[in-house]
């Protein structure tokens, strides 16, 4: 009976945010003509630190005069975070693109205070492409100006990490789902934020004994090699929670991922992995008042994201806006494996093979390559009346129903995957 209360509560509490790289909208005022930087991320002690530098996008793009975007005032980023014991970190960026730098802060110590530095600079008329992910989308021209600006935030005390007790799944035969459960507890702390990840191996439905060749138009007596793929997705969303009103710092058995039985993921062998990791009051803040514009079109009066006070600062241009609040914090993580070979609670699609598409095409060179360039691959040969080595056709299914990339996995098994 504990359990199912506490679960209620968890359910409760738990807040989706947008991730790093999704937009929100929020009206705001900006203070001079630069468009404000948004800083996104945590420093995590025991995991890699990957920060989102990006810029408050106007709905209004035309802005100076800019035809085919609006001005990006940096384009490149360089950076360190720094420890109070003198511990340098160095940053890594990717110069155009997402703008992401990233730091090794696996060996970190969490018990003691941390700060970001890092520089922006730009060299000529930047602009960002209103209709890119990535931002900035940088074009330089000639007659631009050098442009550096100095950033840094203030020091961060490391919340300590929660404890993840058990990962745990549990089938459910009236909904026809697995059901994937965290039960965790706390260590000083109210506020957390947490992502996972998925990983698992499937198969194609059919493993063909056939290799089309489109090179020479021949089918080839070879077993098709993309039978087995491996797939990762990561959680669409951040999200946040907390123990503030509850009676006890715990969660007991939090429902976080149902996956229907006849899903591929639950075909061969499942991972989850997930990272948690606990908030200061000003960044739980922070997030929340981004949830609540983004999904709850919160109060009138309550507060945007441009109206709270950031803990990064253009140490350069103190009048410069910087939106964003950075946390540090240990990283709490666990992982859990679903092996369908031992459960088997996996439900295959109804009627299987034998619902396939087939068409049967005859073996020469226009032929097949008709068939190939339709999006199918050959699955069997047809032998005719009379004795012969080649088939004289071959019966050619859907290539999906064979290559198991085009359900967007890979064929290279990820090296920490079990054998």
């Amino acid at each position: 009976m504990a359990a199912h209360f506490h679960k209620h509560l968890a359910a409760l509490a738990v807040l989706l945010l947008a991730a790093a790289s999704c937009k929100y909208p929020f009206e705001m005022e900006i203070q001079n003509e630069d468009y404000p930087l948004v800083v996104e991320g945590d420093i995590l002690i025991g995991a890699e630190t990957v920060l989102s530098l990006s810029f408050a996008r106007p709905l209004n793009s035309s802005k100076d005069g800019a035809l085919y975007g609006y001005p990006a005032p940096f384009s490149y980023f360089s950076g360190y975070i720094e420890g109070e014991d003198g511990t340098r970190v160095e940053g890594t960026s990717l110069v155009y693109g997402t703008n992401e730098l990233r730091f090794d802060t696996r060996n970190l110590r969490p018990d003691q205070r941390y700060r970001l530095h890092f520089e922006a600079e730009a060299s000529g008329n930047a602009y960002v492409d209103p209709y890119s992910s990535a931002l900035p989308v940088v074009s330089v021209f000639e007659g631009g100006k050098m442009e550096k600006k100095v950033f840094e935030s203030d020091w961060l005390t490391v919340c300590p990490a929660p404890v993840i007790d058990r990962l745990s799944y549990d089938k459910d035969d009236v909904h026809g789902e697995l059901d994937i459960a965290l039960s965790m507890h706390c260590l000083g702390s109210s506020h957390f934020r947490w992502t996972y990840t998925e990983d698992w191996e499937y198969h194609s439905d059919i493993q063909s004994s056939y290799t089309f060749d489109p090179n020479s138009g021949m089918v080839m007596g070879q077993p098709y090699p993309y039978y087995s793929c491996w797939r990762r997705d990561a959680s669409a969303s951040i999200q946040m929670f907390s123990t503030e009103n509850q009676t006890e710092d715990r969660f007991e058995d939090l429902d976080f991922i149902r996956i229907p039985l006849e899903d591929r993921r639950l075909q061969v062998l499942y991972r989850v992995t997930v990272r948690l990791t606990a908030l200061n009051e000003n960044a739980y803040a922070y997030w929340r008042t981004i949830q609540e514009g983004t999904y709850e079109q919160g109060s009138i009066f309550a507060p945007t994201p441009s109206m709270m006070s950031s803990n990064v600062h253009c140490i350069s241009d103190p009048d410069y806006q910087v939106l964003g609040y950075l946390n540090a914090g240990a990283v709490a993580e666990a992982r859990m494996y679903y092996d369908n070979r031992l459960e088997k609670y996996h439900i295959p699609p109804k009627g299987g093979y034998f619902k396939i598409e087939r068409v049967t095409v005859d073996n020469d060179y226009q032929s097949n390559m008709g068939a190939y360039r339709s999006g199918y691959l050959p699955n069997e040969g047809v032998w005719g009346d009379m004795p012969s080595s080649t088939p004289i056709q071959f019966i050619w299914v859907p290539a999906p129903c064979i290559d198991c990339r085009m359900s967007g996995g890979t064929p290279d098994k990820p090296d920490d995957w079990p054998e």
